[in-house]
This record gives structure tokens, sequence and C-alpha cells, in this order.
């Protein structure tokens, strides 16, 4: 049945599985093609929007998911590494008059290669998530500065692998599979009310983990 639409959206799969860092492509593939067969289970088909487009956000929704679940818990230890490294990157900068390479960044720094390559990476990798997602996002919801900094970016991930199992889930639901709170209660088996409830309660915590 579904053999067919997962075929014509290959390219689609495979172009979306191109944003996320260090995440083996099999795994995003497979979860590519379950974001196609729900979105194909959602499609109006006498709409006017391309099923492409429609597709697209729970592809990416399913594809986040995976890159969440199978990316390393992210201390703040990995923050101070962080900043060390793009105070390392301008101190080299200026006095080489260019870009340094990872190579000569890690020695300047004293760290080990593969620890320098692992964190540029995984902050690519948030970077690129946050630039592709085009629904409301966490960054609108707990900041009041436009400018989010990738620091910023690794503490929300941190915040939301903090919360509980079911505060995840709807978590992620209505912000990167952009669903409404009917529809996240549909798909958990929940009543909307405990939706709002638990929604709201997970944004407190997900503040209060960030500003502590």
């Amino acid at each position: 049945m579904y053999e067919e639409i997962v075929k014509e959206n290959a390219g689609l799969i495979w172009t979306i599985a191109k944003k996320f860092y260090g995440i083996p492509k099999s795994d995003l593939y497979q979860a590519g093609v379950l974001g196609v067969i729900k979105a194909y289970n959602n499609y109006k088909h006498d709409g006017d929007c391309k099923f492409s487009t429609y597709a697209y956000k729970y592809i990416y929704g399913e594809m986040y998911m995976v890159a969440s679940n199978k990316s390393i818990k992210v201390s703040k230890d990995i923050i101070k590494l962080n900043k060390l490294i793009e105070k390392g990157r301008c101190m080299m900068a200026q006095e080489l008059m260019r870009d340094p390479s990872n190579e000569e960044l890690a020695e300047f720094l004293g760290i080990d290669l593969n620890t320098l390559n692992n964190a540029i990476e995984y902050t690519n990798s948030l970077v690129s998530i946050d630039e592709e997602s085009d629904e409301r996002s966490l960054h609108e919801v707990l900041y009041k500065e436009e400018d989010v900094t990738v620091d910023d970016k690794i503490l929300l991930q941190d915040s939301i692998d903090s919360l509980d199992t079911l505060e995840q889930d709807i978590i992620k639901a209505r912000y990167y599979e952009d669903l409404t709170q009917s529809e996240t209660a549909k798909k958990l088996g929940i009543t909307q009310v405990m939706v709002s409830r638990y929604e709201s309660k997970s944004l407190k915590k997900m503040r209060d983990f960030m500003y502590m």
C-alpha cells in the first residue's frame, strides 16, 4: 500500500537526511519512511498543498526524534569546551590571518582532535536542525531575546532530555511535529486537558533547568 508513495519520495527522504550529522543514514532513512507513511495517512488528497511539501515536517520530525534519542547527552562541560574552541579559533585567526584547520586548533588548545571534531559536529547539527525547522520553535517560547547562541541550543536539548518520557513526547509532538493539542492527545492516547497541563508544566521545567 505504501511502497509506491515511499518510492516516489525517496529522494526527499535522502535530502532531509543530509541535514543531520553523526547519525547513521540508514536509521534516518527508516525514520523518513515512517514520516512519509504518517504524512500519507493524514494528507487531504483533494487539497491544494503538494504532498512533498506536506510530508516534509513529518519526515523531518521523525528524523529529529531519532537524532535526539541517539545524541550524547551534552553536559555543561561541553558548553565550556565549545566556548574554548571558539575563543581559540578567534585567537589563531588573528595570528594566522586565516581560519585555522581543526588539526591546528586541536594542537593549539592541547585537546584530542576527535574530541574537537565531535564537539564541532554536535554544535553544527544543532544549528542545522534549528535553521531548517520552519515551525514555531521552542526558542521563540523560551527566550525573550531574538539572538540565540549555540550554547543556548545545547542547553535547550539538555532541558528536553531532563523531562519525563511523556513530557518529552508532548514537547516533540507540539513543537517538532507541529501537532495541535488535540492531535497530540489523539497520538498519545490522553486527553487534550492533559496535553495542555503537561505542556505548561514541561515548559516551566525547561525554563527552570536553563536558568537555574
